[in-house]
């Protein structure tokens, strides 16, 4: 019998759970998720939820959970050099690797358009103003 049938199957709240709980158990890891949340663990687990959910796209994430898409594939800094290959272990650990796979290029299609649209803000249209205010406020200037 192979190693990927021996694997329960897993609920993306149970996969999320066991990631976290991998994230905590980190000492670095630990303390920087601790001081981006906020020590708001709950929220790291929920964005961590979202993050691995794969009908989740890019604006559905919190700003947490941007960063942390952020950590797990840019290799940004030291934390994103030691916490892509450590979310990477996790998901072997516990997925076949076919499916390990496919949340991995999930994450990083998440982190290329968040990317994308911190690179290509959306321009915002100049704010229309009715010409009966704009009279009205050159009078009140006047």
């Amino acid at each position: 019998m192979s190693n990927s049938n021996l694997r329960p199957k897993l609920s993306t709240a149970e996969l999320a759970f066991r990631i976290y709980a991998a994230f905590r158990a980190h000492p670095h890891i630990c303390n920087v998720l601790t001081h981006i949340s906020r020590a708001k663990w709950s929220e790291v687990e929920r964005s961590i939820s979202s993050i691995i959910d794969p009908a989740t796209t890019s604006d559905e994430l919190s700003p947490l959970g941007r960063n942390i898409v952020d950590l797990m594939v840019a290799e940004r800094g030291i934390t994103g050099k030691i916490l892509k290959p450590h979310f990477h272990a996790v998901l072997h650990r516990f997925l076949d690797p076919p499916q390990s796979e496919r949340l991995i290029r999930h994450v990083e299609a998440l982190f290329r358009d968040v990317d994308w649209k911190a690179q290509h803000p959306a321009q915002l249209p100049a704010p229309s103003i009715a010409p009966e205010e704009s009279d009205r406020a050159r009078a009140e200037l006047q």
